[in-house]
């Protein structure tokens, strides 16, 4: 069912889901919002309506525009027949999964949303409904209301980028964590600390896959607390919807270019992408602001960034480029870790996850937030 005052979705497999996100994103109910609520509100409906796949198997998606005196506000509802939720403010500690993935999960949904309310219903099932307030044009523009939408529907989805769905988001930090992800080719994990003091944090990493590429992705947005967590928490799931449905994978310059775009009128960010090619055993890699990467095994390879600030000002990027061979090391740190970092993986060639751990734990500044993401590539 679609309506020019509402869009609802039922969700079986995750072709639906794929859909519901597309059409969402294009949906003229987001007349007036900015490319980045729109890739937002498109995040939100990705990372609830996953969640009813992986835990309940089915359920629904709806999204409504809803006037509140001047202000224009978008209300995704997602809805439920499964086992419910348990314990609703575990569900909510940032980097709780009972399935042990790199998703955004609920906690990243409350802090991209203005609110964020659960219902569990006795018995099974649950209802997630999460607002989001358009500070674009919108709240200038829809002086009439959503029954006049109707003829820029088609406006609207030619205006809008495609958004796919791709697990592999860790959002920013509120306490020492360490996650991970394996295929067969490889195997990854991170390790994020916020700043001293701080409840959240502006460090963030995420990692998709794509056929034979792996990308990694690193971000560091300006400042700490809530406001760069919230940054940091889009843009690694802006990275994951881009790379998924780009008609050139290849292309991260154009990929980090998106991430200004979407970084412009924000605190900005420094941010750093690898795309490992396993079939070409090549990995490519460019950075703009304060992040470090390299490599480690028979050779040695150390990134390097262009000065600037995603957001504010863009740089020249350049594409760095290093053969690699099965057992090698990649990591991605932000400038919460020293920059000698690299010294510290000689002659390891274990469990990347502690590993991960471990450089946080001795490693990071107290000061500053901190994030490290390690994969191995699979002998």
């Amino acid at each position: 069912m679609s309506g020019v005052d509402g869009e609802r979705f039922e969700l079986e497999r995750t072709l639906d889901l794929q859909v519901a996100v597309l059409r969402c994103q294009r949906s003229a109910l987001l007349y007036g919002a900015t490319d980045l609520e729109r890739s937002v509100i498109a995040t939100i409906v990705s990372e609830l309506g996953s969640n009813v796949l992986k835990y309940a198997g089915s359920g629904s998606v709806e999204m409504r525009r809803v006037r509140r005196g001047t202000a224009i506000d978008v209300e995704v509802t997602v809805s439920d027949a499964g086992p419910g939720i348990a314990d609703v403010a575990l569900a909510l500690t940032d980097h709780y999964s009972s399935g042990r993935t790199l998703g955004l999960g609920l906690p990243g949904v409350r802090r991209m949303s203005d609110e964020l309310d659960i219902a569990v219903t006795p018995g099974g099932g649950a209802t997630v409904r999460a607002r989001k307030r358009l500070r674009g044009r919108a709240s200038n523009d829809d002086a009439v209301g959503t029954s006049d939408l109707a003829p820029l529907r088609a406006a609207a989805g030619a205006r809008s980028a495609a958004h796919a769905v791709h697990p592999g988001c860790v959002p920013a930090s509120v306490a020492p964590v360490r996650v991970r992800a394996a295929r067969e080719r490889w195997s990854a994990a991170a390790a994020l600390r916020q700043r001293a003091g701080q409840r959240s944090g502006g460090d963030a990493v995420a990692i998709a896959e794509r056929d034979a590429l792996v990308l990694l992705a690193i971000v560091d947005a300006t400042g700490h607390g809530r406001v760069a967590a919230a940054l940091a928490d889009t843009l690694t799931a802006r990275v994951r919807s881009t790379f998924a449905t780009t008609p050139d994978p290849f292309d991260v310059v154009a990929l980090l270019h998106d991430l200004h775009e979407a970084s412009v009128g924000t605190v900005g960010a420094a941010v750093g992408l690898a795309l490992l090619d396993t079939e070409r055993c090549e990995l490519r890699y460019l950075a703009v602001g304060n992040v470090r990467a390299a490599a480690v095994g028979r050779r040695r390879f150390t990134g390097v960034a262009r000065d600037g600030v995603l957001g504010r000002r863009w740089p020249t990027p350049f594409v760095q480029r290093t053969q690699l061979e099965r057992g090698d090391l990649v990591a991605l740190w932000t400038d919460g870790l020293p920059e000698s970092l690299a010294r510290e993986f000689g002659g390891d060639d274990g469990d990347v996850e502690p590993l991960a751990q471990r450089l946080v734990e001795r490693h990071a500044k107290g000061h500053d937030d901190a994030a490290c993401l390690l994969l191995r590539w699979r002998p």
